[in-house]
């Protein structure tokens, strides 16, 4: 928000358009209608007719730390001064309102937040523990972590576009260098068929969880669980079926007088 308004501000409209571009993404779901204002103001101008835009200029945003955190914050940022470092500093100096509290907000799954729900004694957020601008979206606090009504996906998340293809190559690479045994399919088919996960609405998307990119380790990995799935013992009954499944007699059987 202050980064995109202080561009504004200085003139650099069009480098505030590719900023607002390529930013913003991450906070297209919770701060959706302030990025639609945002993509409204192009001159300083408008920043002064705009309510939300001038209520974040002129009031400072608040952000509750802890002691230490707040001195391990600024340490890092420090260190870092000429690799953005400095950046973040002004805008928490200018545009923030850093509250260093001896202890941070009460953690909701806390023992003494549990004793005081039990207790029927719990106790709302001070003001000096609330987050964000008065006046406007006040960020995640506990209240809204508690009453949180989202829908919960608990199936499986889609495999990434990019490590799926990388994947799927190797496969091809090993099913031409060894082909399958008769009767037994490719490592590509298992793949497609066992492995590879679709968008689905039962599962979380990728764009709600920002997971880091994936590297050529996680290529061989996703590889050795392909190979695995595809040659490991199946017990199949007389029609083809899903048969008995292993029971911990027969695993203890097996097993007796390390046999």
């Amino acid at each position: 928000m202050h980064s995109y308004l202080d561009l504004v501000w200085n003139g650099y409209a069009a480098d505030a358009e590719a900023f607002l571009k390529n930013f913003s993404g991450p906070f297209e779901q919770i701060h959706g209608d302030h990025l639609r204002i945002l993509e409204t103001i192009k001159l300083q101008q408008q920043i002064n007719e705009n309510e939300v835009a001038r209520l974040y200029r002129h009031e400072k945003y608040r952000i509750p730390l802890n002691n230490s955190a707040y001195f391990n914050l600024v340490t890092f940022l420090e260190s870092n001064e000429k690799t953005g470092g400095a950046i973040i500093l002004y805008l928490l100096q200018t545009f923030c309102e850093v509250k260093a509290l001896d202890r941070g907000p009460l953690n909701q799954f806390s023992f003494e937040a549990i004793i005081k729900q039990a207790q029927g004694t719990a106790e709302t957020d001070p003001e000096d523990q609330l987050e964000g601008v008065a006046g406007a979206f006040t960020g995640v606090i506990n209240k809204d972590i508690q009453n949180n009504n989202t829908a919960l996906k608990l199936g499986m998340m889609a495999m990434e576009s990019d490590l799926a293809a990388d994947v799927r190559i190797e496969l091809e690479e090993l099913d031409a260098k060894v082909p399958p045994a008769v009767g037994q399919q490719s490592l590509v088919d298992a793949f497609d068929r066992n492995i590879k996960r679709e968008d689905s609405a039962d599962g979380p998307s990728r764009n709600e969880i920002p997971l880091p990119p994936s590297r050529a380790r996680d290529v061989t990995m996703e590889v050795q669980k392909i190979r695995e799935n595809r040659d490991r013992f199946k017990i199949e009954g007389r029609t083809g079926g899903v048969g008995p499944g292993v029971s911990v007699c027969m695993y203890t059987f097996h097993n007796t007088l390390d046999r």
